[in-house]
């Protein structure tokens, strides 16, 4: 058993699920994300105003199972999202993933360069 920062006695398992996000938000990790979540974070991205191609990606990357982003990575792709855009660096998000070590997962979903037409 493990004592969270508000007090309450949870078991370890639970706490291994879950964290704070916030003094009174737990953020929840290793959940599932069915069609429509993905689409609803897609939409959601979208309406925080213009965002680049690599931004889009990036959000996927930092909020997704490897899974549930490679299904996010086929709906940019199917609303004509560039994939291989870069960020101000000039790294693109393939770059920047396969700089983290718990990246490889994730690197599957890209494509590592664009295809030929």
């Amino acid at each position: 058993m493990a004592e969270s920062r508000i007090g309450r006695v949870i078991d370890q398992a639970t706490w291994r699920r879950f964290k704070m996000a916030g003094p009174t938000q737990p953020q929840v990790f290793d959940d599932a994300w069915d069609d429509q979540r993905i689409d609803a974070f897609y939409q959601d991205q979208k309406a925080r105003g213009p965002r680049s191609d690599f931004d889009l990606i990036e959000a996927g990357y930092r909020g997704m199972r490897p899974d549930d982003f490679s299904r996010y990575i086929q709906v940019l792709s199917s609303a004509g999202h560039h994939l291989m855009e870069t960020n101000d660096l000039g790294e693109t998000v393939w770059d920047r993933i396969a700089q983290h070590a718990s990246g490889a997962a994730y690197l599957t979903a890209l494509p590592r360069t664009l295809p030929a037409n």
